[in-house]
């Protein structure tokens, strides 16, 4: 069993990048240390033999230059007093007879050589003895007025040459091995040191849940692969944390707001239910329960539309639509409302056409929803203006009002869910806290964005730009009779209710 396990292990190792990094660069290693080491022995070689090759020559034309030619056969005078150490030389007549030779026991026939010497060229050659020692022999001809008169042959024993591949060859074994089992501790130690960050990344990866991702590598910054790597992975777990807890407060929030009106509702019917009653009472309890169901239908409307949102399932029907023509209706369906409220609601600015790629339904929501904000939290004799323009290629809509204002530290958290600066207040108005979230979400899916500029005692003003259209001005919307503005039929339920801002 431990062996299997063992098997295991080592089978999972070689699989690591680690160890494959490791095994790449030693096989390279390999290849040059055998690459390498094959040049130097062949050129080694090469030289060694092209030495005793010109000493081979040199000695023979020494020799030639002492021959004994004019008296009788050709004769080398003191051959073993002048030879160098290990030489042999042997002098043979055109036909092949052994004329002289400095060691008898030493003989190189090599009848190949002498006959290709007899006709005047020079030949050389690698002989094997019988007692298996390799000589290096030079046979050449000497030539007299023209004529062949002897063959000389040199020769000289390469175990000097032998010994020294030998002795580089056994140095090569020993050194290329110890080199490649260094080169395998040390690359898996650098390996190992390069991917340490890569192995402390997976450990987290594999200890992060969803109710640990505060945790972060912290590892030191670095502009490598892997720093950067660590990086990134450190935001996508901040990017990954901020959006659990969205969704835990989204969830909790939703939770706590679609509580309070079926409680409501069940207090109601039970109370209604207590005893008999008469028939107004009847009516009252009835009409109060229609409006918190009013009230939950539209949370559940919204919250369905953020849903779909986040989801990317809500889609857009786009077309060219005049801005100023569809700012003149909203405000106008929603003067009445303004009036039962006390407030001045007036349309500003110059009347000059703005044409914008958008849903028609979906930027009368956004509009609606921003004046009705304006219009809940503008007291009485107060003014609440939409102003539509042009500033370069964005289309400008600016609501503004002369409300209570907003305190600088709640503004950056306007368009988040659920997220009101009075909760009691938006609650009373039958605020859920949603309808900056839509807003945001409509500016940013037509490719535009929304803002607010607020200082209490001194009202808001919401900007929101988007992006003209290249497109002439469309035929503009007729009003409907009943004072809305097709096709946004919100518009009659929002004059009776509204859309709560934020905050």
């Amino acid at each position: 069993m431990w062996l299997k396990e063992g098997a295991r292990r080592a089978w999972v190792a070689l699989h690591t990048i680690r160890a494959r990094l490791t095994l790449w660069y030693v096989a390279l290693l390999a290849i040059i240390l055998v690459t390498f080491s094959a040049f130097l022995y062949f050129s080694l070689a090469r030289n060694l033999y092209a030495e005793v090759d010109q000493l081979l020559a040199a000695e023979a034309q020494q020799l030639v230059t002492s021959l004994e030619l004019h008296a009788g056969p050709p004769r080398l005078p003191r051959l073993s007093s002048r030879l160098p150490a290990g030489m042999v030389v042997q002098l043979y007549d055109p036909a092949g007879e052994l004329l002289a030779a400095s060691d008898a026991g030493t003989l190189f026939p090599l009848p190949t050589a002498l006959a290709q010497a007899a006709q005047g060229h020079k030949h050389l050659e690698t002989a094997r003895l019988a007692d298996g020692t390799l000589w290096r022999v030079l046979t050449r001809p000497v030539v007299t007025d023209g004529q062949v008169v002897a063959v000389l042959q040199v020769a000289r024993p390469l175990r000097d040459v032998e010994g020294a591949l030998r002795q580089l060859v056994t140095l090569m074994a020993l050194a290329i091995p110890s080199t490649l089992l260094l080169a395998i501790a040390g690359g898996l130690f650098l390996a190992g040191r390069a991917l340490d960050p890569i192995d402390r990344i997976t450990r987290a990866a594999d200890s992060i849940s969803a109710e640990g991702l505060s945790r972060r590598l912290a590892l030191p910054p670095s502009p490598d692969e892997v720093g950067r790597l660590a990086a990134t992975f450190d935001r996508m777990l901040e990017r990954l944390e901020h959006a659990f807890q969205r969704q835990r407060q989204f969830a909790a929030d939703a939770s706590h707001e679609l509580r309070t009106p079926l409680a409501m509702l069940t207090t109601e019917a039970d109370l209604a239910l207590e005893r008999p009653r008469r028939a107004a009472e009847y009516r009252r309890v009835i009409a109060s329960m229609r409006e918190e169901a009013a009230r939950l239908n539209q949370l559940l409307s919204d919250l369905l539309t953020l849903a779909r949102a986040d989801a990317g399932q809500e889609t857009l029907a786009c077309e060219p639509l005049a801005l100023d023509a569809l700012a003149d209706d909203v405000v106008a369906a929603m003067t009445p409302l303004a009036q039962t409220r006390g407030v001045r609601l007036e349309r500003r600015g110059d009347r000059a056409s703005v044409i914008v790629l958008g849903d028609q339904t979906r930027l009368t929501q956004l509009l609606v929803n921003l004046i009705d904000n304006g219009l809940k939290y503008t007291p009485a004799g107060g003014t609440v203006t939409v102003a539509v323009g042009r500033e370069g290629e964005q289309a400008i809509v600016r609501v503004a009002d002369t409300g209570v204002g907003i305190a600088a530290e709640h503004l950056p958290h306007l368009f988040e869910r659920f997220y009101r600066v009075d909760k009691a207040r938006s609650r009373a108005e039958g605020g859920a806290g949603l309808g900056l979230s839509i807003c945001q979400w409509i500016a940013r899916a037509h490719g535009g964005e929304i803002t607010v500029a607020s200082q209490p005692g001194q009202g808001t003003t919401f900007t929101v730009q988007l992006p003209l259209a290249a497109a002439q001005r469309p035929p503009a919307a007729a009003p409907a009779t009943d004072g809305t503005v097709a096709p946004t039929d919100p518009l009659r339920a929002r004059r009776r209710r509204g859309h709560v801002r934020a905050s």
